[in-house]
């Protein structure tokens, strides 16, 4: 049924259309679509949509949201070599994008886990991020008479987004309770003072990794856990000093979950144990 169709030659046009593109490439207000039960609605949309069809007439429907309402920006979370196919007979005829837009500087959206945070050289305003939340199916063709904008300055940020999104999809499953450790406890520390916001610059630029051990329970019912920070060379004065900030409103919240948080750990990129490693989930920084 999906092959249907794929042997006849494509349109002239998309084959060097496509190649302009690479995963992370943003495009301009890309349709957002999706499918709902009037019946249960959810989303502001679609609760308006309810509202205006007779109760009657609800159940399953498609949502296409009007030009105006698209978010301004969409990125590309295909990856690259499905993108171009570079064969003579393309068998994916579709890619995917996710919606992309502004939030301000304070917007708690910064620290969710479905985020990704960009650097649009030829954008300007305030943060411009990748909400990972929903993912559009497009068909290449769309992408005939479009450019791809940057979405980073350098190579550097790509990767970081490829990287991004293949933790994102190879994520264990975890209780929610050790991601409100983490990232809940971090938003609120960083809110408090001007300062803590600073050191938490500071400490960023020492800070390679965050590795989560369960070592009590399983990863969805955990009784006890540790947090590894993995350095760049020996921690220094700053992240130590951050990380016990941290790490007493951190174990507050914890307990008030029945979760045991220990003292915080370190590792060493020049001298870590590759065994324990193994053993280890790895959580996004909200640094």
């Amino acid at each position: 049924m999906i092959d249907e169709g794929l042997d006849q030659p494509w349109p002239a046009r998309v084959p060097p259309a496509v190649e302009s593109f690479l995963q992370g490439h943003l495009i301009v207000q890309p349709p957002l679509f999706y499918m709902a039960d009037l019946r249960h609605p959810i989303w502001g949309p679609t609760r308006l949509i309810a509202d205006d069809t007779h109760e009657a007439d609800r159940g399953e429907d498609f949502v296409d949201l009007a030009l105006q309402d698209r978010p301004p920006y969409g990125i590309i979370t295909t990856q690259s070599c499905d993108l171009s196919e570079e064969r003579p007979d393309p068998r994916q005829p579709w890619f995917a994008v996710a919606p992309v837009y502004q939030v301000p500087d304070e917007s708690p959206l910064r620290d969710r886990d479905y985020v990704f945070e960009l650097a649009p050289p030829e954008l300007d305003g305030e943060v411009w991020i990748a909400d990972l939340r929903v993912e559009m199916p497009l068909e290449k063709g769309l992408l005939v008479g479009r450019a791809p904008i940057e979405a980073f300055p350098d190579e550097d940020g790509y990767i970081a987004f490829g990287n991004f999104l293949a933790r994102r999809r190879g994520r264990p499953a975890l209780a929610s309770v050790l991601h409100e450790v983490l990232s809940v406890t971090t938003r609120r520390l960083k809110g408090e003072r001007n300062a803590h916001r600073t050191l938490a610059r500071r400490a960023r630029q020492n800070v390679y990794k965050l590795m989560l051990a369960i070592e009590d329970g399983t990863r969805l019912e955990p009784v006890a856990a540790k947090l590894y920070v993995v350095t760049d060379g020996t921690p220094t004065k700053d992240t130590r000093a951050w990380f016990d900030l941290w790490w007493g409103p951190a174990r507050i919240v914890a307990e008030q979950h029945g979760l045991q948080l220990l003292p915080t750990g370190w590792l060493d990129t020049a001298a870590v144990d590759l065994r324990l490693l193994d053993d280890l989930v790895e959580m996004r920084s909200p640094l």
